[in-house]
């Protein structure tokens, strides 16, 4: 049984953050499920009273039940209100017979996404980097490495490598690093991928917030833009137990 009070407190939105406060509802409500102040099959206070005990319109509290509901770890059942799911493990199937984004996935799923970034710097490239990319030893490439979230949960860590012609240091790069390349009509259109299984060392299961040694997805991938350029050089760590991926045979 769910204490209402220290519930409601848990989740107060604060009016320091800059983050939207749908945003903030949602990430409390994730936050209080993995912590078990929520516990699997425990019914959710009414949208009405958790508007108005954490004076917040109805709106935003649907929104951001909603983009619970979404990923699985709410339900809504009829006559019994939103119910924490009974399996709160989130698992995304991703398609290989379509190229996007991480960013575009989550946007095309409905879901909020976002990222931090780790490094972000331009340099000489490395003879690997060079071979990949096609370019020449005295060139610079861009690299950025981030962690990718979903609500507050880690998903994959990528380290992306563009080179500097077309991506410099003061380009600006928001959420989707494709986004920036079709704006310069330089986005990938085919990739070739490697995907392989392997445990997560130290340093990686920091970063994804799993234990040493847990499973993880290396996706290594070089995408050409419509000219056959190399464009990307990018390697993914997804998480074993949020990802799987599909294959369509025809």
């Amino acid at each position: 049984m769910t204490d209402n009070n220290n519930l409601i407190n848990f989740l107060m939105p604060s009016n320091d953050s800059s983050e939207s406060l749908y945003k903030q509802l949602s990430r409390s409500l994730n936050s209080a499920i993995q912590q078990g102040l929520l516990a699997p099959g425990d019914a959710l206070i009414p949208e009405r009273e958790l508007a108005s005990k954490l004076n917040l319109s109805r709106i935003t509290v649907r929104k951001a039940i909603d983009q619970l509901v979404d990923i699985g770890m709410l339900i809504k059942r009829q006559g019994a209100g939103t119910v924490v799911s009974e399996s709160v493990d989130l698992v995304l199937h991703k398609n290989l017979s379509s190229l996007n984004s991480f960013s575009a996935d989550m946007k095309k799923r409905g879901l909020e996404s976002y990222s931090r970034i780790i490094l972000r710097e331009e340099g000489k490239v490395s003879p690997k980097e060079a071979l990949i990319l096609n370019l020449n030893e005295d060139d610079f490439v861009h690299r950025l490495n981030r962690v990718r979230y979903l609500v507050n949960e880690p998903l994959l860590y990528e380290i992306a490598v563009i080179p500097a012609s077309i991506i410099s240091i003061t380009s600006a790069i928001d959420e989707s690093l494709y986004e920036l390349l079709e704006s310069k009509k330089m986005n990938p259109v085919t990739a070739k991928q490697n995907i392989h299984a392997i445990i997560a060392d130290d340093n990686l299961a920091d970063k994804l917030e799993v234990s040493p040694g847990s499973a993880v997805l290396f996706v290594e991938r070089r995408g050409k833009d419509s000219n056959g350029r190399v464009v990307e050089y990018t390697q993914s760590y997804y998480r074993g137990d949020r990802y799987d991926y599909v294959v369509e045979l025809g």
